[in-house]
Order: structure tokens, then C-alpha cells, then sequence
């Protein structure tokens, strides 16, 4: 029959019509994959640079650490160690500061959460680390924290398990759980105190209850 002819080329047209668009459509789906791989990738190797720049700088620092009140210290030897550690803290969270950055640019959860901590440990050296530091040198213990750090980055660049945290962070870290039960400790003493007086001031202020006739 002459109809079959065209068509059979009217199926075949749009039959080819259908796969060209497909490999057209896959092709694009392709390259907007890989054009976002690049982007990520490029993000994580700008994380890297980024983080070994602010760590560098971290162990530098941390090396001049100011030490702490001393006994039969003078109102003005205090107060120069007061200044030199307020300035001290300020340029160190100036160096945590784009390291917290790069490290939340970081896919892999696990090692985000592990630098996130050594930062966080960090940022607490005066009042979250007390514990750590008693009798053991300050340098050491901010020092090895930051080199927990690198060795995390490190295994995740070589797509190994992530070490196990070395002796510093591990007195670091147990020194801020303890310091952190105190705070809640003292929070809810200080509520309870508060609700206290709330109750004693309420009960002071109403008029006493009439005599029954």
C-alpha cells in the first residue's frame, strides 16, 4: 500500500527526533553534573587551602599563650595580664575565624564535626580548658588540639578513617564536658534561687487571708 511509505517515515522521523533529544537532553544533564562536581570540588580544595593557612597561624600563635593569675601578683601586674589576654583572645579568634569558614564549606559530616569541636575548644581556652591545663603546659595542650585538627584534614584528604583524637584534645574535650555540667550546675542553682525569691516577694505582697467569721 503507497500510505505505508510515508508513514513509516513519519515514525522514523519522530522516532529519531525522540533519541536525538534524549542524547541531546542526557549530554546536557552530564555536563551540568560535572560543571557541579568541578564547583564542589573546587570549593573543598579552596577549603584545604584555606584551613592549613589558619592552622599555620594557629600554632603560631597559640606558642605565646598568656599565662594565668599568679599568686602575690600585684593590681598592676594583673591588670597588664588581664590587657595582654583580652588582646591575645581577640587575634586568636581573628585566626578561628575564616578557619570555622572553610570548615563549613567541608562535605564530609564526620570530619566538619571534628574540626567544629577542635574550634570550639579553642575558642573556650580560658574558661573550658582549666582542667587540661592544671599542671600540663598550655602550649602543649592548644597546640595539640590544632594538630588533631591537621591530622583530620589529612586523613580525609587521603579518604582514610579519621584518627583518634591524640591526648591533648582528648584532656581538652574532658575538660570542657566538666566545665560544661558546672555551668548547667550553677544555671539551675541561680534558677532555683531566682524562683525563690520570686516566691518569697509573692507571698509577702498578698494581703493575708481574712479571719473566718
Amino acid at each position: 500500500m503507497d500510505w505505508l511509505s510515508p508513514v513509516s517515515g513519519l515514525v522514523g522521523a519522530l522516532v529519531g527526533a525522540g533519541v536525538s533529544y534524549l542524547a541531546t537532553h542526557q549530554a546536557q544533564a552530564k555536563a551540568l553534573a560535572d560543571a557541579r562536581q568541578a564547583r564542589l570540588q573546587a570549593k573543598q580544595d579552596q577549603a584545604v587551602t584555606t584551613l592549613a593557612a589558619a592552622f599555620g597561624e594557629l600554632h603560631q600563635h597559640v606558642r605565646s599563650v598568656p599565662a594565668d593569675y599568679g599568686p602575690g601578683m600585684s593590681d598592676e601586674e594583673a591588670a597588664a595580664l588581664t590587657a595582654a589576654r583580652k588582646t591575645w583572645d581577640e587575634q586568636l579568634q581573628d585566626h578561628i575565624a575564616p578557619a570555622r569558614l572553610a570548615i563549613g564549606v567541608i562535605r564530609d559530616s564526620k570530619v566538619r564535626h571534628r574540626l567544629k569541636e577542635a574550634m570550639n575548644l579553642l575558642e573556650v581556652w580560658d574558661s573550658g580548658l582549666v582542667y587540661a591545663f592544671h599542671g600540663r603546659s598550655r602550649v602543649w595542650v592548644l597546640r595539640g588540639v590544632i594538630s588533631h585538627a591537621v591530622d583530620c584534614v589529612g586523613a580525609w584528604q587521603r579518604e582514610e578513617p579519621l584518627p583518634e583524637p591524640n591526648g591533648a584534645f582528648t584532656e581538652a574535650r574532658e575538660s570542657l564536658a566538666i566545665k560544661r555540667d558546672e555551668w548547667e550546675a550553677i544555671a539551675e542553682a541561680e534558677e532555683e534561687e531566682r524562683q525563690r525569691r520570686r516566691a518569697q516577694r509573692t507571698s509577702t505582697a498578698s494581703p493575708p487571708p481574712s479571719p473566718a467569721e
